[in-house]
């Protein structure tokens, strides 16, 4: 136990010293915020240096170009004044990859014949325009914990999940969460201002998700869509579907990978923070602002490399041993990519809720403390969020090695359902939480029965 606590204590220190010695990066990209390349990474590039060069920089929509498939970019505003970026790559959005393999196996009933549907697709820039594609043929992809949009194109482009839906005919469109590198904007402060950090799941599932979802059914008419979400992006899915049962009915299914509630079973080293919350306290207010807790500009985005960190390479090993990724399970040449592109950004605040959920084995809103919750929420205890009212259809995929996604939470989950249609144990023994996007084995054991089940839906 106590080398347990040792352990705790030294990633903390580590990420402490991370913050304090880390400083701001430079702009390599206009569109894009400051990011560095760590040691690690820039060894690996120059090991493996071809035309993934500028892949490691790129963004989601200069991937998707590189490799040939039509994108756009749009920009959602939510109610509390943050600026999202939400990507979309239309049907069909590289004529080379269209009628091939995939669509043949995957594609959707067809609402139209595939060439005016590519043209439908094609009004819809952000200039103006609606995609009429069919309702059943829209697919919602959201990012997890310290993640992107581009997690969703940095496979390859054999096996990236975004390319697959898009050349199997679906509408794709790929949300980007508050405070992530594609999302740092805000009608009235600068993400150098530390309230723009004061924000866990909590406001994404309050502001953030049902914003993009609002927009995507704007744009493209469509009555329902399928929503994939991997990590907290299933988080805040369960979060706003049962505090605001109003949306199930825009959603026609939904698939959870590496889904995450109540995490009391994880075995990720974040549980080790759980039992030294209050040192953390402890050094916030060291810092100073040890009123405001979680606005400290020091420690607002402790899981943020690209505005504390000057040498990435301790963010990412960070981020990788909270998850338990592999880079051995990817493909070698993306490597380079999957490491300059994550993390992505995140606040301290949203992390700190997922231990507190650690602490409490409830899946709730924010812990604010007694005095705190009585003037936020009326009550001395946050409210739960309750999985039982999400009546809609749901479908779970989870791996026996997944560090943020244990068996006993699993189970929890799926009692709890009403609609669970199945809940998938990944056949790989060492199948991970990232694996879901980046393993070389996903497309075979995730993605292909992924698609039967958007297939069977649309039908239905």
């Amino acid at each position: 136990m106590a080398r347990r606590m040792t352990l705790s204590r030294a990633l903390v220190t580590l990420a402490l010293l991370t913050v304090t010695l880390g400083g701001e990066g430079t702009q390599a990209f206009p569109w894009r915020e400051p990011r560095q390349t760590s040691f690690f990474s820039g060894l690996v590039n120059a090991l493996l240096r071809s035309s993934s060069d500028f892949q490691s920089f790129a963004s989601t929509a200069d991937l998707c170009r590189m490799a040939g498939y039509a994108v756009e970019e749009h920009r959602v505003v939510t109610e509390d004044g943050y600026i999202l970026t939400v990507h979309h790559v239309p049907p069909y959005a590289n004529p080379t990859r269209s009628g091939g393999d995939a669509e043949s196996d995957h594609s959707p009933p067809a609402t139209s014949d595939k060439g005016e549907r590519r043209s439908r697709s094609a009004e819809t820039a952000e200039e103006g325009g609606h995609a009429h594609v069919g309702s059943g043929n829209v697919v919602f992809l959201q990012h997890g914990l310290m993640g992107s949009s581009d997690n969703w194109n940095t496979n390859t482009e054999e096996d990236s999940l975004a390319y697959l839906l898009s050349n199997a005919g679906f509408d794709v469109w790929m949300g980007n969460f508050r405070g992530n590198i594609y999302s740092r904007g805000h009608v009235s402060i600068t993400h150098d201002n530390p309230e723009f950090w004061r924000f866990s799941y909590d406001e994404m599932a309050r502001h953030d998700l049902p914003s993009m979802l609002d927009y995507v059914a704007n744009r493209t008419r469509a009555e329902k869509v399928h929503y994939v979400g991997h990590s907290m992006g299933t988080t805040v899915f369960f979060a706003l579907m049962s505090s605001r049962p109003e949306y199930q009915s825009r959603v026609r299914s939904m698939v959870a990978l590496a889904p995450v509630a109540t995490v009391q079973s994880i075995t990720s080293p974040i549980k080790y923070l759980a039992p030294i919350v209050s040192e953390l306290h402890f050094m916030l207010r060291l810092f100073g602002n040890d009123e405001e807790l979680m606005t400290n500009r020091l420690l607002t985005s402790l899981w943020d490399p690209y505005r504390v960190c000057s040498n990435q390479a301790i963010c990412e090993n960070l981020q990788f041993m909270i998850t338990g990724f592999d880079p051995e399970r990817a493909d070698k040449k993306m490597v380079p990519v999957i490491l300059s592109h994550n993390p992505a950004g995140a606040s301290t605040q949203t992390l700190f809720h997922f231990v507190q959920g650690f602490n409490s084995g409830r899946f709730q809103k924010y812990d604010w403390g007694k005095k705190g919750n009585m003037l936020k929420y009326g009550t001395e205890q946050p409210p739960e969020y309750d999985v039982s009212k999400i009546d809609l259809p749901v479908t779970l995929f989870w791996g026996a090695n997944d560090w943020l996604t244990g068996k006993e939470d699993i189970n929890r989950l799926e009692k709890r359902l009403p609609q669970l249609q199945a809940s998938y144990k990944v056949s790989n023994p060492v199948f991970s939480h990232l694996d879901f996007l980046w393993a070389t084995d996903a497309r075979s054991l995730v993605y292909d029965k992924l698609f039967d089940i958007l297939k069977n839906e649309v039908r239905t």
